[in-house]
């Protein structure tokens, strides 16, 4: 009886020991990824998921508020994030330093109408928070709808030499270039879409125009830079220590990147969000050769 009982304790100790590290092997070939709602983590669950689970990995997506993300990250609560642009990512300070392994997409500022086929003069209506309205006026002006020396004085946004951001140089609800020929009014986001028909073209966010399902067929400009579009593009941020030192965590990284940077998701983007979000090879930019 005893020599059963230690045999069956050495079995259960072994099969113990099996389980433990099936789980751990188990473990390892899960990517864990917070990020925000539209559009990075519906492209992680309804693209990404699958190109991973192609390549024996399970994918675990959390929605995190953006203020969180790259806290969890760098406490290891989650191996990635996926939210915010390389600017953003440059002024965070937490217990581990993060970097970007790939640029995916570009969320452009639009300008769309119902009646106009190509940009001219007319109404225009922008959003009326000063950040989205500066970037309206600046897609105008890079578009040649209105210009610096042209309006002197009447120009309608400040451009600091300091670093500090644009301000509105107007404080009325509309402005009007000098020829009289242009006129822009600013509108609460939540009705830009609705006031669509009252206006020649609808300036419209990325989001705005994504919830809104405005077609991409009443697109006639949209912010396109390329300098714009890839500094400005969202990132996969990671624990820079762990990716250079950690064999399993750069594996995973590396997968997860490399799926980010497929035509799969280039194709999700431009089929599911009405072209109004950018991600080819302008925004889709591997960046794993900079982490030295």
């Amino acid at each position: 009886m005893k020599k059963f009982g230690l045999l069956c304790l050495s079995t259960i100790a072994l099969v113990g020991i099996g389980a433990t590290l099936a789980s751990c092997g188990s473990k390892s070939k899960e990517i864990r990824v917070c990020a925000s709602e539209l559009p990075h983590a519906d492209v992680l669950e309804n693209c990404v998921k699958d190109i991973l689970k192609d390549k024996g990995y399970t994918l675990k997506v959390d929605v995190l508020d953006w203020t969180l993300q790259n806290d969890a990250v760098a406490e290891g609560d989650y191996d990635a994030n996926y939210f915010q642009h390389v600017p953003y990512l440059n002024t965070y300070n937490g217990s581990k330093k993060l970097v970007a392994t790939c640029k995916v997409h570009y969320e452009p500022l639009g300008i769309y109408s119902n009646s106009k086929t190509a940009l001219s003069a007319g109404t225009y209506e922008v959003c009326d928070d000063v950040s989205n309205a500066v970037r309206a006026f600046q897609l105008l002006v890079a578009k040649g709808v209105i210009s610096k020396t042209a309006e002197g004085t009447n120009f309608p946004y400040t451009e600091p030499t300091d670093g500090s951001e644009p301000t509105l140089t107007f404080s009325r609800k509309t402005w009007t270039s000098t020829d009289g020929l242009t006129k822009v009014t600013l509108v609460a986001e939540n009705l830009l879409v609705a006031s669509l028909n009252d206006y020649d073209f609808a300036c419209l966010p990325c989001n705005t125009a994504i919830t809104g399902q405005v077609p991409s067929s009443k697109q006639v400009a949209k912010e396109d830079d390329p300098d714009q579009v890839a500094l400005k593009a969202n990132i996969l941020a990671v624990r820079e220590d762990d990716y250079k030192n950690d064999s399993e965590y750069k594996e995973k990284i590396d997968v997860l990147t490399d799926a980010l940077l497929s035509t799969e998701v280039a194709s999700y983007f431009s089929t599911t969000y009405y072209g109004a979000i950018t991600c080819d090879s302008s925004s889709q930019i591997d960046l794993r050769s900079s982490i030295k």
